[in-house]
């Protein structure tokens, strides 16, 4: 990903390592098929996107946090500081919530440093999170979470 601006200018590097051996009748054969493949992926994302509405690129992630954050803010007053749980659907929360809290895999060996006052939010198997939950529990499919926070 960081390496990316460091091949934006390939392309001129060939131009200018090829400029004398290029014909500027045959580029045109080139400019019409580059055309044709940079319209053709745009119009095939479009399709899909609007064909499959359960896509990543769909995934109402704001929604789902307003929705966990006004449940927070009906039980608890503390902010949440930590949301639990696997890197897309806890990542996810996690990156839209206001306070922007910190997203972890598990607490396996950082249990002693987790305080109730904290605020930590558990995302995972609504099954699983219902029989554990020590907290305010609920559900948003595909998944549920477990609220322990500051009453």
């Amino acid at each position: 990903m960081w390496m990316t601006p460091f091949y934006l200018f390939f392309g001129i590097l060939v131009l200018s390592i090829f400029k004398n051996s290029i014909d500027l009748k045959k580029i045109k054969k080139f400019i019409y098929t580059f055309l044709f493949f940079f319209t053709l992926s745009p119009i095939i994302y479009l399709v899909v996107s609007l064909k499959d509405e359960t896509k990543r690129t769909d995934y109402p992630g704001k929604e789902i946090a307003r929705l966990v954050q006004n449940k927070w803010d009906d039980n608890f007053f503390n902010e949440i500081k930590i949301v639990v749980g696997d890197e897309w659907y806890a990542g996810n929360l996690s990156y839209h919530l206001y306070s922007r809290p910190i997203w972890m895999n598990d607490l396996k060996n950082k249990t002693s440093n987790i305080k109730e006052d904290q605020g930590v939010v558990y995302v995972g198997n609504p099954k699983i999170l219902k029989k554990i939950c020590p907290g305010v529990f609920g559900t948003i499919k595909p998944v549920g979470y477990c609220m322990i926070g500051k009453r």
